[in-house]
């Protein structure tokens, strides 16, 4: 017993310098502390909407916006854009149809569809744009495409399911890589589509014994394959050239059925139409843009080409069943529809004193469309064809001077087209 109690001090004595020890190596001195601090991050939320001049402006990369499958239907959310029920065409309220560039190169809604969203940085709604763009716009939506700050490698995989009446299904894959100057960009999407669409109508004249009723359902399953890839090279600060490509490839199978019942007087008629249509959309886009600017005269050059290619084809075998005897082929149609576009543009932007800078600019733009169209009628066993040539060359130019002077903003500018 006389030994347990020494013993015990000493245990307990040691568990405290050994405590001791441990708290000692675990503090930073003073002097220490700024050689552990490596960086500072300051974070800041930034506005999803900014309005400049009535230019409304969206920051889509750092929004909720960035999760939306695809450009037009981020297009529909925002503000006085309107997107037509068959996503073919873009309005913006009291302006019309806008006019769609991306990167200073004029584009359309096919561009928009063969666009990833994880690309778009911001999008620009200007309600009152200069002659820099297209004078047949009164409005312009400018979309900016992002770029990687840092070096790194970063692949998104994205998964959308929705319904809306049928099944919609959006897969996307994005990939990014970045070194030193180099930024390469990679991207594809599966869309499989249900949309539906119904129609009826029921009219009646009793005092000439005539009624109409009629219903149509189409129900479609759609396709959609979205590739991409670029390449964006900064060779300086302010000097930068890239190359993207875009594609779409849509296909389609949209039954059509029709059920018609007619009455005029004494004569009654019920006909079921069945339409068989399958169709076929693809769309291709390329873009090589290049930029100078040369410090010695503060003056900024941009350059871009543009290439797109779009290929549509219907199918189409109309039946008719008259009064429930059996269904009779009416109908064979093959439509074929091609475009192709090539255009090349300047811009050249110099800064004068004062905040008053000067533009002039020139862009060359080429068409050629074909569209051929092929109709066999079974009743009376005859062809019919039609085919159209369709080709189309414009040179245009313009000239801004823009400033501001004192606590007012000023723009005069001049745009020239002719075709050739």
């Amino acid at each position: 017993m006389n030994l347990y109690l020494p013993l015990k001090l000493f245990l307990i004595l040691l568990f405290i310098l050994l405590s001791i020890a441990a708290n000692a190596q675990n503090e930073t001195p003073k002097d220490s502390i700024s050689n552990k601090l490596n960086e500072v991050v300051i974070t800041q939320n930034k506005k999803t909407f900014t309005n400049t001049n009535g230019n409304i402006k969206v920051d889509v990369a750092n929004s909720i916006y960035n999760s939306i499958p695809n450009a037009v239907d981020l297009l529909a959310k925002l503000p006085t854009v309107q997107v037509s029920s068959d996503q073919e065409s873009i309005t913006v309220v009291g302006k019309g149809n806008p006019l769609i560039y991306i990167d200073n190169q004029k584009v359309g809604i096919n561009d928009l569809n063969a666009l990833a969203v994880a690309d778009i940085k911001t999008i620009e709604i200007i309600q009152n744009p200069s002659s820099k763009y297209e004078a047949e716009g009164r409005a312009v939506i400018l979309i900016t495409r992002k770029f990687s700050k840092k070096d790194s490698f970063r692949t998104e995989i994205s998964e959308v399911a929705s319904f809306k009446k049928n099944f919609n299904n959006y897969l996307g894959l994005n990939s990014n890589f970045k070194k030193n100057k180099l930024e390469l960009k990679a991207n594809f999407n599966y869309n499989r589509l249900n949309p539906w669409e119904g129609h009826s109508i029921d009219y009646q004249i009793p005092a000439a014994e005539i009624a109409s009723k009629y219903d149509v359902t189409a129900t479609t399953k759609r396709n959609q394959y979205v590739f991409g890839a670029g390449l964006f090279y900064k060779i300086n600060e302010d000097d930068y050239f890239s190359f993207s490509i875009n594609s779409k490839l849509q296909s389609d199978t949209f039954p059509i059925n029709t059920i018609t019942d007619n009455k005029n007087k004494e004569v009654v008629n019920n006909v079921v139409t069945f339409t068989d249509n399958d169709s076929k959309k693809n769309f291709v886009n390329s873009f090589f843009n290049y930029q100078k600017k040369i410090k010695s005269i503060d003056t900024q050059i941009f350059t871009g080409f543009q290439y797109s290619n779009f290929d549509q084809g219907l199918f189409t075998e109309v039946n008719n069943n008259f009064n429930d005897t059996q269904f009779e082929l009416d109908q064979i149609r093959d439509q074929k529809f091609q475009i192709n576009y090539f255009s090349g543009r300047i811009d050249i932007e110099k800064k004068l004193k004062n905040e008053i800078k000067f533009e002039i600019g020139g862009l060359y733009s080429s068409a050629d469309s074909k569209s051929d169209v092929a109709i066999f009628y079974t009743e009376n066993n005859q062809n019919e064809w039609s085919y159209y040539d369709f080709k189309e060359e414009n040179l245009s130019g313009y000239t801004q001077l823009s400033g501001k002077i004192k606590k007012v903003d000023f723009s005069l500018d001049f745009r020239l087209k002719t075709p050739l």
